[in-house]
């Protein structure tokens, strides 16, 4: 059975909801997070790359990627709500896994802020901060 959602209203989804997209195979999956990634501002010089199987380990039903061009050792993953976190996250990850930092939490997705968070990491991208310096500069409560 499937159902039919209107992605173009992400913020009427459950987490419930999320995992039966999930659940309704890679077509299903690849119109939520194109959903979502076109409500984000992708910063110049970087890239976005949406998970449609289990490449970054399949917790999240949405986990976008964004990285900048050239640079791998660290990203920032907007994750949705699912049966992982009931909640909306904007996560700093390192390449190796050691640097982790939820920089947004919400209920509910909020296009820009979180566009405005990840242009200020692209910003300290441009100066080569590591996962780490990202971190202990962000080291404040986390957006909501």
């Amino acid at each position: 059975m499937t159902m039919k959602y209107d992605l173009t209203r992400i913020n009427t989804l459950t987490a419930s909801d999320m995992e039966f997209i999930r659940q309704q195979g890679e077509d299903a999956r690849r119109a939520l997070s194109d959903a979502v990634t076109g409500l984000l501002t992708t910063p110049e010089g970087w890239r976005v790359c949406a998970e449609y199987r289990s490449e970054f380990g399949g917790f999240f039903p949405v986990q976008c990627r964004f990285s900048a061009d050239g640079c791998d050792d660290w990203h920032l993953c907007v994750c949705s709500p699912g049966e992982l976190s009931p909640y909306w996250l904007l996560v700093l990850l390192s390449s190796g896994g050691e640097v982790v930092r939820t920089l947004y939490q919400n209920d509910t997705l909020q296009p820009e802020q979180v566009s405005q968070l990840i242009a200020q990491m692209a910003g300290m991208r441009r100066f080569n901060c590591t996962a780490r310096t990202v971190a202990t500069l962000m080291s404040g409560e986390v957006t909501a």
